[in-house]
């Protein structure tokens, strides 16, 4: 069993510090669909006919209903309490060429915040989701579950949903209602990744009928990366796997089975396809290493069965997979990254959408952008990344 998880550095915050709180850079504020409020549920179901106009929100014509609509810089619609019609988006060749992972797709989206209660687990649980409301499909859609690392808040990592809910698919971040610092229950909070399939998928929800949750993955960063592929053994839902800089461990000050799971001992069976973006530059140093050798990615890696492949990012830290790090007040405990936050989180964004797009819905145009010429030219030629395969 491994209890070391690095003191103060395997999240953006202790006990006695602040949690991270903060908007995603680069991109607009998203006003959301609060369910716990009676008129923004009613306003989420409404389906009522046009009645507002938007030019050029994907590259095409599209009409918004029932509310304002801005555009962000990638070209998505960011949409609150609103129903979105996209007019003349061509359904991509998959036989050819594909979107490009590291753009916005070609949905329009909303998202929402709602809780739920967890069967397996009892625990209360906050799920922010972002979900398709239109663009080449009208459903069912492929489910993405995010699990967020020790003491970092599920906004850090936003940039990530969007961009999945771009490419057409339900993509929900989880906050777990244990304190990851001190209070790990590893299993329970497994569950609850799986709780969240449960929710989107919920008779009378906004989502029902929109939902495919029997084609689902999950991912997540640090511990909750170790959380996502200890699901992933769990949970027979979910088809694929991904790390962002997983890191196996039992909390700062340890803790034994069976709360606390050594996952790397776990996922030597996993019979799904899995992925892993990572960092050494926090292997070592500091007053404890934020993703120590011993626990970080690579040994996740070198733990599971192919199919299965591994990017090194060079000159990112540990806390580089943030959509940014305002207001963290324990990122700089990690050792400095030499690479922009923006250029790890668009590695990183396009290796999750180009993941879960060859292993959710089969294109496998997308190896090209995972472990093929394009994936070189950009990451490997460039000497931003490394890249191995099994």
């Amino acid at each position: 069993m491994r209890n070391s998880f690095p003191i103060l550095l395997i999240a953006c915050g202790v006990a006695a510090l602040t949690a991270c709180s903060g908007s995603t850079t680069g991109a607009d504020a998203v006003a959301t669909v609060d369910l716990s409020t009676a008129d923004d549920a009613a306003l989420a179901a409404d389906d009522t006919a046009p009645d507002a106009a938007l030019t050029d929100a994907v590259g095409t014509d599209a009409v918004v209903e029932d509310a304002a609509a801005t555009e962000t810089a990638g070209g998505a619609v960011d949409v609150a309490d609103a129903d979105v019609g996209v007019a003349d988006v061509a359904v991509p060749d998959v036989s050819g060429p594909v979107p490009d992972p590291d753009k916005n797709g070609p949905y329009t989206y909303a998202e929402l915040d709602d809780k739920t209660t967890v069967a397996a687990s009892g625990d209360s649980v906050a799920v922010h989701c972002a979900y398709p409301t239109a663009g080449p499909s009208a459903g069912p859609f492929p489910v993405v579950v995010f699990a967020h690392g020790m003491q970092i808040t599920p906004d850090k990592y936003y940039g990530y949903v969007q961009r999945l809910a771009s490419f057409g698919y339900i993509a929900i971040t989880v906050d777990f209602p244990t304190d990851l610092f001190l209070g790990n229950d590893n299993p329970k909070e497994a569950q609850d990744l799986a709780g969240a399939l449960d929710w989107a998928a919920k008779k009378g929800g906004v989502l029902f009928g929109k939902v495919d949750e029997k084609n689902a993955g999950v991912f997540g960063h640090s511990l909750g990366g170790k959380l996502s592929f200890l699901a992933a053994t769990l949970e027979p839902r979910f088809k694929a796997a991904f790390g962002l800089d997983p890191v196996d461990g039992g909390g700062p000050l340890g803790c034994n089975p069976p709360q606390c799971v050594d996952v790397t001992d776990a996922i030597g069976k996993l019979a799904i396809p899995t992925g892993f973006v990572g960092e050494v530059t926090d292997a070592s140093g500091g007053m404890q290493p934020c993703a120590p050798t011993a626990n970080n990615y690579e040994t996740f890696y070198h733990a599971v069965p192919a199919p299965s492949f591994e990017v090194t990012v060079n000159g990112a830290n540990h806390m580089s997979f943030l959509d940014d790090t305002n207001g963290c007040l324990a990122c700089g405990f990690c050792n400095k990254a030499t690479l922009t936050q923006v250029q790890v989180t668009d590695l990183a964004r396009s290796y999750v959408v180009a993941f879960f797009e060859r292993h959710l819905r089969g294109l496998a145009a997308y190896d090209d952008y995972l472990t093929g010429a394009t994936a070189q030219a950009r990451y490997v030629t460039t000497g931003l990344a490394t890249i191995t395969q099994k």
